[in-house]
């Protein structure tokens, strides 16, 4: 069973925090697509540079600005995710916009479901079971 070490959300709470995921969850769809570019770019120039060719040598410079572009797309990527579960809310697929906030229902914790695209929350599962387990959040109520 997965260990609870964020916060209970009402499904107030949890819909009043929507408009600030569909933000966050955008800034780090970017930066996602940015870290695996800059990866693929520093891949190849290492592989280029550690060919031996030296008419495709890549400028050593290039390769070292890519770096540091890496390092600081990461890091402002894992700053952005950490503020995001400081809020409580669990990110569980950052490509679906899949977030589970916990709630209570009849003395268990459950998760209420949202999916970025989602007006509001509208579905919840056991904590077992994942987004294919996702049930009206009528059966809450």
């Amino acid at each position: 069973m997965e260990r609870i070490r964020s916060r209970i959300f009402t499904i107030e709470e949890a819909n009043q925090l929507l408009p600030y995921l569909d933000q966050a969850l955008d800034r780090l769809a970017g930066l996602g697509r940015s870290v695996t570019g800059l990866k693929r770019e520093i891949d190849v120039l290492r592989a280029i540079a550690g060919s031996g060719a030296s008419d495709l040598n890549p400028d050593l410079r290039s390769l070292g600005e890519k770096e540091d572009a890496y390092e600081t797309t990461v890091e402002r990527f894992r700053s952005i995710l950490a503020e995001v579960s400081r809020h409580g809310c669990i990110v569980r697929d950052l490509e679906l916009g899949l977030v589970d906030f916990y709630t209570m229902h009849r003395e268990q914790i459950v998760c209420l479901c949202w999916r970025r695209g989602e007006p509001r929350i509208e579905h919840w599962h056991p904590l077992d079971e994942g987004f294919s387990g996702r049930r009206p959040l009528d059966e809450l109520r």
